[in-house]
């Protein structure tokens, strides 16, 4: 038995390790990867690559083809019954024959939410549930915040100097390159990077994950006076554009910056809550939303708590007269450093 165990968990490890290929490009969709197994024998395997395409059980079935038959099925989320970009994976299944089928997690949809096992099990297929759970619930925590609140789940990044400054640094970059690293490659998993307007006006960054080449994220800015110059990195072509605003903008910029392929999320008033901003973001079907800055962006959804993750990068500079953050000293006291090249990185959890 405890054999047989460590030969199915095998096989979810490798559907997760598969999932995590589709990392930033799924959109809305959580991450998937199924591997069909027929006498102890890989047979077919896949990924979702990206919304809109096969979900992961129908390229595996494609592949396997005929030897699905009386296969077992390994998936790390269970598989869909209901018709979305893709029609329902639960009649593919049943059709191929497959005999049994591995699940890491249900899926928290309030549309499937366990109605696609019992779809299986009616078609007289065994479903072995909640295999490497954990594993398959992490990989897709924001997944499982999204689908059920369309709120998109919220990683807060901060990079500052020991003495908690954010800016006043002399160099363009506080942090070292594993650091800038990390964060690329935080960007590449995340539908959109959110910063304020005087983080553009300043910095004029380009908010991509050049670093690591995987995927760039939508950009977001919050700019209630519509003061970002045409010419702002932010308006490159390489990625979508979302400017929140306020309706009443001058109505020329406006057209301008439509003409340059901006899209405009206009909000009454002048001053946005984090979770009106969050809610509207949902509603344009982003599930996860990486917040860059500035000092009042920062402020603005820390005091609101309205984050999920929230990742700290110190380096080992001062920088006597930059803007401050104001941050809980319990963040620091209750949770250990990671080292990433010069600087500590601090990791951490909202606790609700």
């Amino acid at each position: 038995m405890q054999i047989l165990q460590a030969y199915d968990e095998m096989f979810m490890q490798y559907a997760l390790s598969l999932a995590a290929k589709g990392w930033g490009k799924t959109g809305i969709n959580p991450l998937v990867g199924a591997v069909i197994v027929k006498n102890h024998r890989i047979v077919g395997q896949g990924f979702h690559r990206r919304i809109g395409e096969a979900h992961a059980e129908i390229v595996a079935l494609t592949q396997a083809g005929i030897q699905a038959q009386n296969a077992d099925l390994y998936v790390n989320l269970e598989p869909c019954c209901i018709q979305g970009y893709t029609p329902p994976c639960v009649n593919t299944i049943i059709a191929s024959g497959i005999r049994r089928v591995f699940v890491g997690t249900p899926d928290p949809n309030p549309a499937v939410n366990c109605r696609g096992i019992l779809t299986l099990r009616r078609h007289n297929i065994e479903v072995v549930e909640n295999v490497l759970n954990m594993q398959a619930m992490t990989l897709n925590h924001w997944y499982q915040k999204y689908i059920v609140t369309r709120i998109p789940y919220v990683i807060i990044k901060i990079a500052m100097t020991k003495d908690m400054k954010i800016s006043g640094f002399p160099a363009k970059y506080v942090t070292s390159e594993p650091s800038r690293r990390y964060v690329h490659a935080l960007r590449s998993q995340v539908d959109a990077v959110l910063v304020g307007i005087n983080t553009v006006y300043v910095d004029n960054p380009l908010l991509t994950d050049r670093l690591v080449g995987r995927h760039n994220p939508a950009r977001i800015v919050i700019d209630p006076h519509l003061r970002i110059p045409l010419n702002a990195n932010f308006l490159s072509p390489n990625a979508r554009r979302i400017i929140i605003t306020k309706p009443t903008s001058g109505q020329e910029k406006i057209q301008e910056l439509k003409r340059l392929g901006a899209e405009m999320l206009f909000l009454e008033d002048a001053h946005y809550s984090a979770q009106d901003i969050l809610s509207n973001i949902g509603k344009l079907k982003i599930s996860s939303v990486l917040v860059e800055g500035g000092a009042e962006t920062f402020a603005d959804f820390l005091k609101g708590k309205c984050y999920d993750e929230l990742y700290i990068f110190i380096a080992p500079s001062t920088a006597p007269k930059g803007i401050a953050i104001q941050l809980d000293r319990e963040i620091f006291e209750k949770n250990a450093p990671e080292r990433i090249g010069e600087d500590l990185l601090y990791h951490v959890y909202r606790n609700n």
